[in-house]
């Protein structure tokens, strides 16, 4: 069995697992990311992800500080606008960024970011990357934490778990999770349609879930948009069906969204997946540290589930950055617990606000619908309370 050596050993080489080598590189730690998939040597295959990945605004601030923005900016899709519609009050909202020369946010391609991580990571001498891992154990002691996989066995000052809401650096060390589980689906399509989407998002309320649909790049002069759905397994698994052919896909579209794009012109990808949320008992453990899906994931209804993962990165960054000025130890418990009490409290306040977001526009009550229209015309009165929503979806 190989044995191999490094300062930070990020187990994940997806999307934020990749964000964090990159960003802890610039402070020249010896890293190593290990991935089941052969994400650098056949990354097509490994790349199948048609989702887009919504970037508020002070996550952009935070890409432009670590020099990043510079390279996702040609793919990225400004959000100037969002408009709220809930369908079961009659109610309307309308947001936008109050500074000229900012946005609310911009979509921009899955596979394309995890495109530019991979081609900048080549480059670092300091970052090694080894396909193919399945870790079977985890051993630690005062100074160090050993990972063995079926080749290799890894010894790193710490562990940075990027493995996903599935995480199996969690399930080894049994660290404990709440998970709540949503009887509902998301649906998430891709497609063009006839008008110019302005660069405004869309998110209606319906009493089967949420709809949200995000501008896209324009691709091939097509106006492109995509959608993601809530709904009821049975009805999310119906319009996916292979059996139901694309012109009726396009029907149930219009029927929601004609009058804001025109008509649908072509479904260039569907894809469904089941809607939970989790969030672990606490964001360490033995000289390990949970990030992004690995310590937290939200309901989707306020498009704030990457931006939350991004925010571990930054706080975790910071740390390493203090730490290697002052030439202190990383992994220890006391190290842990900082990236724990920073990044805690964020979690599970978003955790429990999508949540209840979730389950109070789904009502169509007599009562609540009155409550909802109450809160909306409050909200479109007062411009601190307004401000206030636009700075939290910006993540500022």
């Amino acid at each position: 069995m190989k044995e191999l050596k490094c300062d930070l050993h990020i187990v994940g080489g997806a999307l934020t697992g990749l964000l964090t080598a990159y960003c802890t590189s610039k402070l020249k730690y010896k890293i190593i990311i290990s991935e089941k998939k052969k994400i650098i040597s056949s990354p097509k295959k490994a790349i199948s992800d048609k989702r887009t990945t919504a970037i508020a605004e002070g996550s952009k601030t935070f890409l432009e500080s670590q020099g990043l923005w510079q390279h996702i900016k040609f793919f990225a899709e400004p959000i100037k606008n969002i408009k709220v519609i809930d369908n079961t009050a009659k109610s309307k909202l309308f947001f936008s960024n109050p500074n000229e020369n900012s946005n609310l946010g911009y979509i921009v391609n899955n596979s394309k970011l995890i495109e530019i991580l991979t081609t900048l990571l080549k480059k670092k001498k300091n970052i090694s990357i080894i396909e193919g891992a399945d870790i079977s154990s985890i051993k630690s002691n005062s100074s160090k934490i050993l990972t063995f996989s079926k080749n290799e066995q890894i010894r790193s000052d710490m562990i940075i778990a990027a493995d996903g809401r599935n995480s199996a650096v969690r399930k080894i060390l049994r660290t404990n999770v709440f998970k709540k589980y949503y009887n509902e689906k998301a649906l998430v399509i891709n497609f063009y349609h006839e008008k110019p989407h302005k660069n405004i998002a869309y998110e209606f309320f319906f009493k089967t879930g949420p709809l949200a649909i995000l501008p896209m790049q324009n691709h091939n002069n097509n106006f492109q948009s995509a959608l993601i759905w809530s709904n009821s397994p049975e009805t999310v698994d119906m319009i996916s069906s292979t059996k139901l052919q694309k012109k009726y896909i396009t029907e149930i579209l219009n029927e929601k969204i004609q009058q804001y794009l025109g008509k649908v012109t072509y479904v260039n990808s569907v894809q469904t997946f089941p809607l939970s949320a989790h969030i672990n008992e606490k964001f360490y453990h033995d000289r390990t540290v949970y990030i992004g899906d690995a310590a937290h994931s939200i309901h989707p209804i306020a498009g704030q589930g990457w931006n939350l993962g991004l925010r571990d990165i930054k706080s975790l960054t910071s740390i390493l950055k203090k730490s290697k000025d002052k030439e202190t130890e990383i992994g220890t418990k006391k190290f842990c617990k900082t990236y724990n009490d920073l990044c805690f409290y964020d979690a599970y306040r978003l955790f429990e606000i999508t949540d209840k977001l979730d389950w109070i526009f789904k009502k169509d009550q007599l009562h609540l619908k009155f409550a909802k229209k109450l809160g909306f015309n409050i909200i479109n009165k007062n411009k601190t309370i307004k401000s206030r929503i636009v700075n939290f979806a910006m993540g500022i």
